[in-house]
């Protein structure tokens, strides 16, 4: 994981502002720093943790909760303020957790790295050391005159001012490797037995079956996404496809123009609707609600009392004589919903106009190079497969080709749709029109309804089964050896 140079340098005066006046007790006895940080604050399993280092732990608990608020802050959520004595009371617990967890990996022999080990962890730090680097001369450096080893130089040199040297960055790759190993070796004894694995199969295929049967949907969705799936529903099929894509240039007028009709079409439907809703409630014989009513009288503002008792009794005529069809067209053009209406409809019609001739001249640009493929796929003997690999565009087809049910909706309605009316394996489509160009899809097969083979999946959930009990056991070991640590806190020396 990257390390980020940004909330360090916003919140560094205020963590560190913090953690003084909380740390020092606001105590103005002059004390000599260099015996001051020396004192010890806890004794752990005989193992002293001195101020220094958990005034340094303690900010660096500080800052995280200040990142934390940042985010927060960035997503709109509401935060809480920041207490100074919660932050020292997960001090000590991270703390104390932390040098147990180290003596046990001492005591166990996992803190003697390999020399593979060892090159991962300096990469890792050198990597994240170099990212904090990059980020100091961007925000400082942008306009210096300086270079070579000059620069690297002072860019080191704000960087330890800022918190970050690549002993830092060591030792945080070293206690993750740590954990790492203590985690593994947590896993040495387990065993997952043949009823492990045909228990947790047998419950996952009926989920899998109830699940589906909701929303099969689904299925296609973790198929596609490469996730294990463990029971295939009925009414799946596979299709494979040739793509002839339309130009970049002609894909992206297409999205401007539909992107310039999307709200005209809102515009017109909801004249539409406002249209609707008015004669809906000027024809209702029951007591309106409040939105309704008001709704009625705003629209209704512009007509005089005569003239609105006029509109209601020709809305309500199944029939109207030419003089009376006249009077309801003069009325209606008083009111919004129906003045807004014929304006609302020629802009959309007219952008629409627009797309469907450029989407015209799309398609007649690849048409040529379509129908040459159309007739190499249906002639007789003809090897779809070995013509896909010559003439397919679409460069994301899996293998097997796309899974596709009556209730897919991770396709364009017009791929699915021809997809679904291919009547058996084997049969071929006309070329289907989308935004993507023009697509020529084989019914290739069906899927098998029914659970999956436990072989194909007996690995992955073995797998599973082995990382929850390496889990528990881990927590297990972590629990017992955190209650049997000897521990002593010293918290009056972080006052005086």
């Amino acid at each position: 994981m990257k390390s980020s140079l940004y909330p360090r340098k916003l919140a560094l005066a205020a963590l560190l502002l913090a953690a003084v006046l909380f740390l020092s007790g606001c105590n103005l006895i002059v004390k000599d720093p260099a015996v001051d940080a020396k004192q010890v604050i806890i004794t752990i399993n005989g193992e002293n943790v001195t101020k220094e280092e958990f005034v340094r732990n303690y900010n660096n608990t500080y800052e995280r909760k200040m990142q934390e608020q940042q985010i927060y802050q960035q997503y709109g959520l509401p935060t809480q303020p920041i207490k100074p004595e919660q932050v020292m009371e997960e001090t000590y617990t991270s703390t104390i957790k932390d040098k147990v967890l180290h003596q046990q990996a001492h005591t166990l022999g996992l803190d003697e790295m390999t020399q593979e080990e060892t090159a991962q962890i300096t990469k890792q730090a050198e990597d994240n050391f170099q990212n904090i680097k990059d980020q100091v001369k961007q925000y400082y450096f942008a306009d210096t005159k300086l270079e070579g080893d000059a620069l690297e130089e002072e860019i080191i040199k704000k960087a330890k001012e800022l918190g970050y040297d690549l002993d830092t960055f060591k030792q945080s790759a070293t206690e993750g490797k740590l954990h790492e190993k203590l985690h593994a070796y947590a896993g040495n004894d387990i065993k997952v037995t043949e009823e492990d694995i045909q228990a947790k199969f047998d419950e996952k295929v009926e989920k899998a079956k109830e699940d589906y049967a909701s929303n099969p949907a689904s299925f296609g969705t973790a198929l596609t996404s490469g996730q294990t799936t463990y029971y295939t529903p009925a009414g799946y099929r596979a299709v494979r496809q040739i793509l002839v894509k339309l130009s970049d240039e002609d894909q992206e007028a297409i999205k401007g123009l539909e992107a310039e009709i999307a709200p005209l079409k809102t515009a017109l439907d909801t004249a539409i609707a406002d249209i609707t809703r008015l004669e809906t409630v000027m024809k209702s014989e029951e007591e309106l609600e409040e939105t309704d009513q008001a709704f009625k009288t705003e629209q209704l503002a512009a007509l005089s009392e005569d003239e609105a008792k006029q509109f209601l009794e020709l809305l309500k005529k199944e029939t109207l004589s030419d003089e009376e069809g006249q009077a309801f067209a003069a009325l209606k053009t008083k009111l919004a919903p129906y003045a807004k209406l014929p304006e609302a409809q020629a802009a959309y019609d007219a952008k629409l106009e627009e797309l469907t001739a450029l989407q015209d001249k799309a398609f007649a640009a690849i048409q040529e190079k379509t129908d040459e493929i159309y007739a190499k796929v249906t002639a007789q003997d003809a090897d779809f497969d070995a013509l896909i690999k010559e003439y397919n565009e679409d460069l994301g087809q899996p293998d097997t080709g796309y899974p596709v049910h009556e209730s897919t909706t991770s396709f364009v309605q017009a791929f699915k749709e021809g997809a679904m009316a291919l009547k058996k394996a084997g049969d071929i489509s006309q070329p289907i029109k989308t935004n993507y160009g023009y697509h020529i899809l084989r019914y290739t097969t069906d899927y098998e309804e029914g659970p999956a083979k436990l072989e194909d999946v007996k690995e992955t959930i073995e797998k599973e089964i082995f990382s929850a009990k390496q889990d528990e056991k881990y927590q297990e070991l972590e629990t017992k050896w955190l209650t049997e640590a000897e521990v002593t806190r010293y918290p009056e020396r972080m006052k005086d």
